[in-house]
């Protein structure tokens, strides 16, 4: 009798100590759940919004290889600057040509 309490004592303490371990190993398995939730909402969270984010880039990256808008309007309006000043000059010196020639029959006149 004496040796089946000492076994069932025996088989009693083991036990405690493997429930013990086991209840460890499940707060250690709790804590990991808990971090690979967080990890989990956190990527969902990122890929979510990853095709927006990406189709930003695109556009972005789009734009960058298109020469800027204002550039060619500006670039524009310095040409057509540039055949107006052009156009002036020539009228200038012609209006400057038909004066000289002008004035040089007047005077040829009063010679």
């Amino acid at each position: 009798m004496v040796i089946v309490v000492v076994i069932n004592l025996a088989l009693a303490l083991i036990l405690v100590y493997v429930a013990w371990h086991v209840w460890r190993l499940r707060l250690q398995l709790a804590v990991i759940a808990d971090i690979l939730s967080i990890y989990e909402r956190n990527i969902h969270a990122g890929l979510t919004i990853a095709p927006k984010a990406i189709a930003i880039s695109q556009l972005g990256i789009h734009q960058l290889r298109q020469p800027p808008l204002q550039a060619l309007e500006l670039l524009r309006l310095a040409q057509v600057l540039t055949l107006l000043s052009l156009g002036q000059q020539i009228w200038q010196q012609s209006r400057l040509g038909r004066r000289s020639k002008f004035l040089r029959k007047a005077l040829a006149k009063y010679k």
